[in-house]
């Protein structure tokens, strides 16, 4: 049984609409917890991880092995003056972190969880759409990286929004192409071999993977997840950021908690890549006894591709910006589109 119809039939005697509305809330506020939570793993882990690799010991003073190393920082984060820049667009300025910390929140309420052993089905929005409310929900999470490098006036964040604004622009349409390719082999079932009316559907999708289609489309894999680096904005893909040229690009002008946001915005990005490539590609919460266990399978797969990210990071120099949008469009545009075709002619001839 799905969570919140547990948590509906514990609040039952409020009345149908109420009980409906506190169970929404308390799985959203579970959800929301184990993000949070989640997200200061990752620092920590992300912050050991690169100190190993180049032969550091990373966090190591502030609590056991550093573990409160995190805690010290939000702090520091929480205690710093906000110095506001002179000529700045005021509202814009002070929402667009807010607009990227909300849009990467949001996202990870849409995602499908699976089964876990007593509390039944995590998912918490059950809607035919979801792919595409994912999507259109990510869609917003520009928005306030452009707002805020333009609302504040500097050159230097200026420069770093509009080569987001390229990056998104070219890595974006072969991302939602390879997307495609997925919803059209979902679209009929490997078990009937009849057409599905759910591959629109983020869990839909996860239940016709009955084979992994990462194994099927491997070519639409490797350009989903090149585009999904490149969407989170981090090294070798880190353009609109660019510290050697462009001091912090869009975010030059910010500090404190705002700064704050839109570095958890950064490793909200790579969690919620990381889970979306296991989703469409890797089978999702999908195994054995996946009633009980899926969401321990989804998460294992995630946190393998959450290293696999992080050694890209800081692994790979960056690239030169006008390589950056050839990349895009001279390559991976052009094998997403044979990636479609493909699809196309599975679904039609070879299943």
């Amino acid at each position: 049984m799905n969570l919140l119809f547990k948590l509906h039939q514990w609040f039952s005697f409020l009345g149908n609409y109420a009980s409906f509305g506190i169970a929404y809330l308390i799985e959203t506020i579970v959800v929301l917890l184990f993000v949070t939570i989640s997200f200061i793993i990752l620092i920590y882990v992300f912050r050991k991880y690169m100190a190993r690799i180049q032969l550091r010991i990373g966090p190591n003073r502030v609590g056991k092995f550093g573990l409160l190393q995190l805690m010290a920082d939000a702090l520091k984060l929480l205690g710093k003056e906000s110095i506001l820049p002179k000529g700045r667009d005021n509202m814009a300025y002070r929402i667009a972190p807010i607009i990227t910390m909300m849009s990467i929140m949001v996202s990870f309420i849409i995602i499908p969880y699976g089964g876990l052993y007593y509390f039944g089905n995590l998912t918490t929005t059950n809607s035919d759409i979801t792919l595409i409310l994912m999507f259109g929900i990510l869609s917003i999470m520009p928005i306030g990286e452009v707002l805020g490098g333009i609302s504040t006036r500097s050159n230097y964040a200026i420069l770093g929004a509009l080569r987001g604004i390229a990056k998104d622009v070219s890595f974006e349409v072969p991302m939602l192409i390879s997307v495609l390719a997925i919803v059209m082999v979902s679209s009929r079932s490997f078990v009937t071999g009849g057409s599905t009316y759910n591959s629109l559907s983020l869990a839909g999708i996860v239940t016709n993977e009955v084979i992994p289609y990462g194994i099927i489309e491997p070519l639409g894999l490797i350009v989903f997840f090149i585009s999904m680096v490149a969407r989170a904005s981090y090294s070798p893909f880190d353009l609109s950021e660019s510290d050697s040229e462009l001091i912090s690009g869009a975010t030059t002008e910010y500090g404190g908690m705002r700064f704050g946001l839109f570095y958890i915005g950064l490793f909200g990005m790579v969690y919620l890549g990381s889970f979306l490539v296991s989703l469409l590609y890797l089978g999702g919460y999908n195994g054995p006894v996946s009633s009980q266990l899926g969401f321990i399978y989804l998460l294992v797969k995630t946190i393998i591709l959450v290293l696999i990210a992080f050694l890209i990071w800081v692994s790979l120099p960056r690239m030169r910006i006008d390589r950056f949008v050839q990349f895009g469009w001279k390559y991976l545009l052009p094998l997403a589109v044979i990636n479609l075709i493909y699809a196309g002619v599975f679904v039609l001839y070879i299943r």
